[in-house]
């Protein structure tokens, strides 16, 4: 039941028909109308839905006292209901409060097409906008949890890159490109750029504080991805095989096995600066495009430890969090 009642469309349809219901029993004229605020009122956030409500509530209010008081002036006629909109719809842009523009302007008519118009009009009005407005934020309560659809992309985020190192430390030593290889990075381009998105449903979701976990995760793995392009430019102008080239690739297969949330990548760094002392152990170039090579080796070696470092920071804000996480998840 709770699922079905988080569809966007079921929540727009029994919101409308509940505010009408309501407005009807209580005798309100226009009452139709707190249906369509209702419907506009509906939201994909609880975030979204709270401000966009309390912009709604301003602009209305604004409205209906703007309305009331220019037709008791000057009549309730067309030319003034243009006078209403030349004054009220700037006003809603400078406050920041357009998402009302329209619900105020449909208010307004109810008062152009009144015979007699009194202070009960107000109360009329002002009851349609709460009505309305009520309605849609307590089925906006009931808002989809993304929280496991972001467990499952962040898994497979993992396997992609997973896949991705793993394939560049074989072509450290083959020369040779998998046919996949631009599938993938595709493939992970856009899981990540879907669940950035996510994430951001999922932050607005929360009402009273900002859970930047779900956005920092996916901030990491973008700034990782861009340092495996770095990566992949590197080992893409090698040409020739070496002691070095065959270590790098062992360590490279290494981070791609032990790509996981839980890992703070300390001990791959630790390795790393061995790695490191051992290639200043060894030979010097014996030719220019063993140099050559030999940078170019060293340029994916910081490359591959700025995605490594990436991942420690990340750790060391969120360690305390992700533990808790994983304990909730675990049970």
């Amino acid at each position: 039941m709770m699922k079905y009642l988080q569809s966007t469309t079921v929540k727009i349809a029994i919101s409308a028909t509940i505010a009408i219901l309501i407005s009807n029993y209580m005798g309100l004229e226009f009452g139709v109308t707190s249906g369509i605020i209702a419907i506009l009122s509906i939201q994909d956030t609880k975030k979204e839905a709270l401000l966009v409500g309390g912009r709604r509530i301003i602009s209305s209010t604004l409205a209906i006292l703007l309305s009331f008081t220019l037709y008791i002036v000057f009549g309730n006629n067309p030319i003034v209901f243009g006078v209403f909109l030349l004054i009220f719809i700037p006003i809603t842009k400078i406050l920041k409060i357009e998402e009302g523009m329209v619900i105020g302007a449909v208010l307004s008519t109810h008062l152009l097409i009144s015979l007699n118009i009194d202070f009960s009009w107000i109360i009329n009005e002002g009851k349609l906008t709460i009505i309305g407005i009520g309605v849609a934020m307590l089925f906006n309560l009931y808002t989809a949890s993304l929280e496991k659809d972001f467990e499952k992309n962040k898994v497979k985020i993992e396997e992609q890159y997973r896949l991705i190192l793993s394939d560049m430390a074989v072509s450290l030593v083959t020369q040779a490109v998998p046919i996949h290889e631009q599938e993938v990075f595709f493939k992970v381009e856009e899981l990540i750029k879907d669940t950035k998105f996510m994430t951001q449903r999922i932050n607005n979701n929360h009402l009273f504080k900002d859970d930047n976990y779900y956005i920092s995760y996916i901030d990491m793995r973008t700034t990782q991805l861009d340092a495996i392009k770095r990566m992949k430019r590197h080992f893409s102008r090698f040409y020739m095989t070496y002691e070095q080239t065959r270590i790098l690739s062992e360590f490279t297969s290494n981070v791609a096995m032990n790509i996981h949330e839980d890992n703070d990548c300390i001990q791959l760094i630790n390795e790393m600066s061995f790695l490191r002392k051992d290639y200043e152990m060894m030979e010097l170039p014996q030719s220019r495009k063993e140099f050559e090579n030999r940078a170019l080796l060293f340029q994916f070696l910081n490359d591959l430890e700025d995605f490594l470092i990436i991942k420690k920071e990340f750790k060391e804000v969120f360690a305390n969090e992700v533990g808790v996480r994983y304990h909730v998840k675990k049970n």
